[in-house]
């Protein structure tokens, strides 16, 4: 039998009532039988949990497959955090790049609860900025996010840790549950203080979720994020797929947990990488 490779694709299926969907790690471990993990969001960026295997269609390189079994959590109450989004607005960042950060922060704020929860906004280059303080005001913060411009080159610590303005230094007045989102589109201009970033944050309570558009995550902020209990994601190249992946952290950071799903595959004759997508 060939050997599978089962390469994850974010699919976006808009129907009257989802606005997006998710599909993240498959697990091929009890080949045929594949396993993953989604999350759909309606358009107010809630989390969708009523459905049956009925209700998808699954491909693989185009080939129909049969959904087996989907099973979602009960809902339940939402931690209220205390976030700072952290934006890179280094030079290499202009165009396309500033414009998804914006659209995934706005998403961001969008999404959550606001008066339960509490936001700040920051960005960098070789200096940063705060460009909003913890506030509860959805339209301070959106303002925020609006006026941001890219210029400048890229330093990790001076984004995440050193004074006046890294995502440390301001999550430190958190009231709630804190939770760091650190979008970059570059490698840094000299290599991060790992161990002093990953010490400050455990200090904390503090997790680091890192966004890597346009390109693969550097194994720096790699580490930060495993170390710190967040998650890293990479090659994020459209406005879509920042939005799906800034609600995804939301949902997790809250306490929330993906739905699942399976489904049985099939022998291929060819070895390679394989496409799958998930619809609703």
């Amino acid at each position: 039998m060939k050997k599978i490779v089962y390469l994850l694709l974010l699919l976006f299926s808009y129907t009257a009532y989802s606005q997006s969907l998710s599909l993240f790690n498959l697990d091929a471990s009890s080949f045929p039988t594949i396993k993953a993990k989604f999350f759909a969001f309606d358009a107010a960026g809630k989390q969708i949990t009523n459905f049956s295997p009925s209700d998808f269609t699954v491909t693989e390189n185009g080939v129909p497959r049969t959904v087996t079994n989907v099973s979602c959590p009960s809902p339940r109450p939402t931690a209220a955090l205390s976030s700072v989004l952290t934006i890179d607005v280094s030079g290499s960042m202009y165009g396309i790049g500033i414009s998804i950060a914006k659209s995934a922060a706005k998403t961001w704020i969008d999404a959550l609860t606001l008066g339960k929860s509490e936001c700040a906004i920051t960005s960098f280059d070789d200096n940063n900025y705060i460009n909003q303080d913890f506030t509860t005001d959805r339209t301070k913060l959106q303002k925020s996010i609006t006026g941001l411009q890219a210029n400048g080159g890229t330093d990790y610590d001076i984004g995440l840790l050193k004074p006046i303005a890294g995502s440390l230094e301001i999550s430190k007045a958190g009231k709630y549950k804190k939770v760091v989102v650190f979008l970059t589109d570059g490698q840094p201009n000299q290599p991060p203080q790992i161990n002093q970033i990953v010490a400050e944050a455990n200090s904390q309570g503090c997790a680091i979720y890192s966004v890597v558009v346009g390109m693969n995550c550097p194994q720096s902020l790699k580490d930060i994020s495993s170390q710190t209990g967040g998650q890293w994601f990479e090659n994020v190249n459209t406005e879509e797929d920042a939005k799906n992946v800034y609600q995804q952290i939301l949902m997790t950071a809250q306490g929330g947990e993906p739905c699942k799903i399976q489904w049985q595959s099939g022998i291929s004759c060819f070895a390679g990488i394989t496409n799958v997508e998930l619809r609703i």
